[in-house]
């Protein structure tokens, strides 16, 4: 993939996470149930009923078990991507209009934050969601080596067809990326305008459908060397989805591929 990454992360925006997360006053506050809200800061260790991100917050202090749902608010963000800090959410992880997400990081494809080794990498995380993950007219959607056992949809957002930079991405222009998942329902990805989005190496159970994207790399919508137990299906995307410069390899879709895509998977 064109290396439009989150990762690997300069000095520079490493220290521009911290300040950001130590610039927040208030870390969260528990109510009954053991709920939890973050406003800002990092998410203490620990297991909770549910988790409700509404400022920018990272799982960087050991692993968090969310027994129910998780929920990144709208202009909140969520950084989960330290190697030692885990995240598992037993029901959706839903994330809002202008909300990031950063989940999982491993080497070389997404370096983790706190990985001594910034160009390969050396750490990774294994986070799980036991049911779906959901993103609506989100501004970045950063997924890596993550097991969701339901559905993915990420439809609409994406920042605007440009490259800007974000303040929230520490100056990297949003964009899109799935890599290195299993996901055990079906995927939508719908209506996402960026600078970049990319789909490689994620197992799927269900059916893939990709459609109404546009980014302004035209090196973006790459897709390759995924698993696909369904349907492979792409439309009105611009770019064309496309194997760029991945240097990937096509994709396997146990019910073949429409559209788009039809020249992206193995003959």
């Amino acid at each position: 993939m064109k290396r439009l990454r989150f990762m690997p992360l300069t000095v520079l925006a490493a220290a521009a996470l911290a300040a950001l997360l130590l610039g927040a006053n208030s870390m969260g506050a528990a109510a009954a149930g053991n709920d939890y809200t973050c406003t800002g800061g990092s998410i203490p260790s620990g297991n909770y009923s549910s988790v409700t991100v509404s400022g920018p917050c990272a799982v960087d202090s050991g692993s968090v078990s969310v027994s129910g749902n998780l929920t990144v608010e709208r202009g909140a963000a969520l950084y989960a991507a330290f190697g030692g800090s885990n995240l598992s959410v037993g029901g959706d992880l839903a994330v809002g209009q202008n909300g990031v997400l950063v989940l999982g990081c491993e080497p070389e494809a997404f370096v983790c934050f706190n990985d001594p080794d910034q160009v390969v990498g050396t750490m990774s995380t294994s986070d799980t969601i036991g049911g779906s993950l959901r993103a609506t007219q989100a501004l970045a959607v950063l997924v890596h080596h993550n097991a969701i056992d339901g559905r993915v949809t990420m439809t609409g957002g994406g920042g605007g067809v440009n490259c800007d930079p974000q303040d929230a991405l520490f100056g990297f222009p949003a964009y899109g990326s799935f890599e290195d998942n299993t996901i055990g329902g079906n995927v939508v990805i719908a209506d996402w305008q960026s600078c970049w989005l990319g789909f490689f190496r994620n197992d799927v159970t269900g059916n893939v459908n990709f459609v109404h994207n546009v980014t302004f790399d035209p090196d973006g919508n790459e897709i390759q060397t995924n698993t696909i137990g369904g349907r492979l299906n792409c439309a009105a995307n611009s770019p064309a989805p496309q194997s760029g410069d991945s240097g990937g390899s096509p994709n396997t879709a146990a019910r073949g591929a429409a559209g788009q895509c039809a020249d992206l998977v193995a003959s």
